[in-house]
């Protein structure tokens, strides 16, 4: 009887051990931020200074949009469409975001992506991109379900630019 016992007592230590190990790896992960997705350190250039309201969006054509991309650079870009409601409730959203966060974002025309390298991987608009070191790190998909709350709530929009930084 005395075994079983302490067998018993063996296997809930190793329990015990066991879940205190996932606890911390979690618990690490979430302070860490292995959870939220990948990180944008924008360039110095886009942090608005104290005089500057950030609420304009920067106008780029299909070539300034391939330097900056050349240029290995770290920035925001919207792709907007003139006439579309969604484009036009978003193009608020991202103002009213970079407003609040102090951060400059670029702005691009479809019909100049589609010019881009960027049109492979965003292939519909309206849109927003995370691009680090000339790279897209995430992007809001206009044409999927899982992304559909981002473009209709400025709250969920927020918390996923936020998620970046």
């Amino acid at each position: 009887m005395g075994e079983k016992r302490k067998r018993k007592d063996i296997l809930k230590l190793v329990a015990i051990l066991v879940a205190v190990m996932a606890g911390t790896v979690l618990f690490l992960g979430a302070v860490s931020g292995w959870f939220s997705g990948p990180k944008l350190a924008l360039d110095e250039e886009y942090i608005c200074s104290e005089d500057d309201p950030c609420d304009e969006l920067m106008n780029i054509v299909y070539d300034e949009y391939e330097n900056l991309i050349s240029d290995e650079g770290s920035f925001i870009l919207f792709v907007d469409q003139d006439g579309c409601e969604t484009a036009d409730r978003l193009r608020g959203y991202v103002q009213d975001w970079a407003k609040e966060a102090r951060v400059r974002v670029y702005r691009i025309m479809f019909a100049d992506l589609k010019k881009t390298s960027l049109h492979e991987q965003v292939k519909y608009y309206p849109s927003v991109a995370m691009i680090s070191d000339g790279k897209v790190i995430d992007y809001l998909k206009a044409d999927a379900d899982a992304d559909a709350k981002k473009y209709n709530d400025y709250e969920v929009f927020r918390a996923w630019m936020m998620r970046h930084f």
